[in-house]
């Protein structure tokens, strides 16, 4: 699923991007919404951050690059438009965001770390465990998984849980743990 709209949305075919939109847009909506109180600013903000991921549709090779695009795209589109409305407002940045917004920006820089150390490590698992694992990504159930790249469910079971493996061992259990948390739903690890 993930290879054909990937690869759908490199040809320009418009079904992919709107089978993007229906995976993401809610999601990324949400993750807006911590930086913008705002609903329709940040769902305008979401359907701009579509617009981008149309016009740059050929530079993304996998699912992890699009979905970290879209939610920095997300990030930085809102920090902006909190800038712009603090100057609109003609009050100084310092005396409409509370301090927390640096130590959130300092989190954010982190996490865009981890993020990048994530994918590089993704990218070194054998090919097979790659593809369950980026599958998993995309919420599919280990049926649809096993369907898609015509292996036995516990096939996927196996390749996913050693991907786990891996990765644990080579991203830490507190790092990891942080990654299944903003991307794995729990209900879909056993």
């Amino acid at each position: 699923m993930e290879i054909n709209i990937l690869r759908d949305l490199n040809q320009g075919k418009e079904k992919a991007l709107k089978e993007v939109y229906r995976l993401f847009f809610h999601a990324l909506c949400a993750f807006g919404s911590r930086f913008v109180k705002d609903d329709a600013a940040v769902a305008d903000i979401v359907q701009e951050v579509f617009i981008k991921v149309w016009a740059r549709r050929e530079d993304f090779e996998a699912i992890y690059s699009l979905r970290s695009f879209m939610y920095l795209s997300v990030r930085n589109a809102c920090l902006n438009y909190n800038r712009d409305r603090a100057r609109v407002k003609k009050i100084s940045l310092n005396d409409t965001v509370p301090e927390t917004f640096v130590e959130e920006d300092d989190c954010f820089v982190i996490e865009e770390e981890l993020h990048r150390r994530i994918r590089n490590e993704v990218e070194r698992l054998p090919e097979a465990m790659k593809k369950v694992f980026n599958l998993t990504l995309l919420d599919m159930s280990i049926s649809e998984i096993a369907e898609v790249l015509e292996v036995s469910e516990n096939t996927v079971r196996n390749q996913r849980a050693r991907a786990r493996e891996i990765l644990r061992a080579r991203l830490k259990d507190k790092i990891f743990l942080l990654f299944l948390f903003y991307f794995v739903d729990v209900n879909h690890i056993n």
